[in-house]
């Protein structure tokens, strides 16, 4: 596979896997973004770099060029060991019947970001704490906190909570449908072709290693 759009088991993927330095696989993607006529705004896409192992700071400055010309990653594909594969999970949801509150073990931050707007696609915000936004996260849109994420509205672009480690952090939307969830080193995104209706508020935390959705009560 060379160094271009390929369509791929019926995808499109992007090889970075002939690029010797990350540096140079930036530019790569960048190049290749550029020089495609297959690509559209509000595709997903898979990125391979082979048998390349890439930190989460890395992936997610994949996921930023992404952005930055209206893509999305949908998996990064790899040839590496599985304890290296950064294949994305699908949501998991539980307490389907019931409700539960926040957790009691969640963690507690003294930093505090609220933000009272609204966040359109291409817009970051970022703190070491938790972040309490009282508006909607459009697709396109990124909230990265140390801390837990609390969205007083629909939350539909991408979420980290726990940025640097905490796997006890959790996220929580009065509507929860975003286009990726991450907590601590955990990834997992929709299941796809699957059509969600979130009709009650939802809270995301890791339970035995895995993402899953749970209802909220508040």
């Amino acid at each position: 596979m060379s160094a271009a759009v390929k369509i791929w088991e019926g995808e499109n993927v992007i090889n970075l896997e002939i690029y010797d330095t990350f540096a140079e696989m930036k530019k790569g993607l960048q190049k290749e973004i550029r020089q495609s006529k297959v690509l559209l705004p509000g595709m997903k896409i898979n990125v391979y770099v082979g048998d390349k192992s890439l930190t989460d700071k890395q992936i997610r400055e994949i996921e930023d060029i992404l952005l930055d010309y209206g893509l999305h990653l949908k998996e990064l594909m790899t040839n590496g060991p599985p304890g290296k594969q950064k294949r994305k999970e699908s949501f998991s949801k539980v307490s389907e019947e019931g409700f539960i509150g926040f957790p009691e073990d969640m963690p507690e931050y003294e930093e505090t970001a609220l933000i009272r707007r609204n966040l359109r696609s291409g817009q970051k915000c970022f703190a070491r704490g938790n972040i309490v936004i009282l508006g909607d996260v459009n697709p396109g849109a990124e909230v990265i906190a140390g801390g837990n994420i609390i969205v007083m509205g629909v939350l539909r672009g991408m979420a980290h909570a726990g940025a640097f480690g905490d796997e006890n952090t959790v996220i929580a939307a009065l509507r929860l449908n975003p286009t990726q969830l991450r907590i601590a080193n955990h990834i997992t995104r929709p299941p796809d072709g699957e059509v969600i209706i979130v009709n009650a508020p939802e809270i995301a935390r890791i339970r035995a290693g895995k993402v899953v959705i749970e209802k909220l009560k508040i």
